[in-house]
């Protein structure tokens, strides 16, 4: 993989992870996330911004994604979710597959709960749902 999509999946990880548990971190270090993940500051915007070194910033990051990364080794909800989400869409694929083979008020009636579904599961799974 090359190191363009591995910084891309870091990222992504690390929203997740942020996603999740950042309510956990320090309010200093949602702030300084914050403004170097969402906002795309750089290190020294953050730093001047903040009235601290750029190292400062730095092992800011650093110990906050270490400590998003504890969490998840523990809660492992980020697994979970992506686990969830694999197992709807699977699910989602077969009623696709099988949906004709029931009469029309099954149809209706499991086209209701699949879009009950997706009202839910989004927030659980920290996005939408494919279905």
């Amino acid at each position: 993989m090359s190191s363009s999509a591995d910084n891309m999946n870091e990222v992504t990880r690390m929203g997740d992870l942020y996603d999740f548990y950042g309510a956990l971190l320090t309010e200093r270090q949602r702030q300084i996330i914050e403004m170097y993940h969402v906002e795309d500051w750089s290190l020294s915007e953050i730093a001047e911004s903040l009235s601290i070194t750029r190292q400062a910033v730095h092992d800011q990051l650093r110990r906050a994604g270490e400590q998003l990364e504890q969490y998840e080794a523990v809660l492992q909800l980020r697994a979970a979710a992506r686990a969830q989400q694999e197992a709807w869409s699977k699910l989602v694929r077969v009623w696709a597959k099988v949906r004709h083979e029931l009469s029309a008020a099954s149809q209706r009636e499991m086209d209701a709960a699949i879009a009950s579904m997706n009202r839910t599961l989004p927030g659980f799974m920290g996005g939408e749902v494919d279905a």
